[in-house]
């Protein structure tokens, strides 16, 4: 007979139910996955399954603490899009900037200023040494047959370029490579785009970006294969797909990289 002091417990839906067995089998196949065979049987397990208060915890107490609010919890959905609509109203706010620079000669023989549309909340972030020219046709960074590379490179590690921010680290086509004064000209917008975009890596495609984000002169073949750090950020050097077109025997190198890039990723 139950008891008329406590309350019976009410149903729990049906719908409730299943959602929380398939989180259970989901949480159980991971563990196994990580090998997790077994639980020890601790005191705080053994209460737990028998549905006891902890020891010194009255019924009273409990309920006082499970009605308490929640201090740390995961930004809501309106909090995380306000975020985002801020970082790309900095975002557009920077690439104006850019639009406008004069900061060195190469303003006297631009056709236009190569920026990423806008794109936040990536954890990936690539940056290039300089734009094609088929970047200063389209307006936008890794564009034709380069761009098509990069496609491929990303869907091979489950991502695609909209899962990613494009950025460079020169914002002007030009036929030579760049000159350390297009460089430190350009090098404060790319600061500040990282800064915004706060990826988890950054990925440089190019022996030049990596060189001057790591401040070393140690060539590309050296810097690849491993993380890098930079101001707190993974930084994985490799080669950029311009290049992977002209020696294609490279292309295995580059996905080696990947390979460590997507490890990071999902881990």
């Amino acid at each position: 007979m139950p008891d008329k002091n406590c309350p019976a417990t009410p149903p729990i839906p049906a719908q409730a139910a299943l959602d929380f067995l398939q989180e259970v089998r989901q949480l159980v196949a991971f563990q196994q996955a990580i090998g997790i065979r077994g639980y020890p049987r601790t005191p705080e397990l053994a209460r737990f399954i028998a549905g006891n208060p902890q020891p010194g915890t009255t019924a009273e107490q409990q309920t006082k603490t499970s009605s308490r609010p929640e201090t740390a919890r995961t930004p809501s959905t309106r909090q995380q899009t306000a975020l985002t609509v801020i970082q790309e109203t900095t975002l557009a706010a920077l690439h104006a900037e850019i639009e406008g620079c004069q900061r060195c000669q190469q303003r006297q023989n631009r056709r236009r200023i190569i920026t990423e549309a806008k794109t936040t909340g990536v954890k990936l972030l690539i940056i290039s040494d300089a734009p094609s020219a088929e970047d200063d046709l389209s307006g936008l960074p890794m564009s034709g047959e380069p761009g098509l590379l990069l496609d491929r490179m990303l869907a091979a590690i489950g991502l695609s370029r909209a899962e990613a921010h494009l950025s460079l680290l020169t914002r002007c086509h030009a036929a030579e490579p760049p000159d350390p004064q297009k460089v430190n000209a350009c090098l404060p917008f790319l600061l500040k785009e990282i800064e915004i975009i706060a990826p988890r890596i950054i990925c440089t495609m190019g022996a030049l970006a990596a060189q001057k984000l790591l401040h070393t002169s140690k060539p590309l073949s050296q810097l690849r294969g491993r993380f890098h750090d930079f101001q707190g950020i993974a930084l994985m050097p490799t080669f950029s797909p311009e290049f992977l077109l002209k020696t294609p025997e490279m292309k295995k190198a580059t996905w080696l990289d990947l390979q460590l890039i997507q490890k990071r990723l999902s881990g």
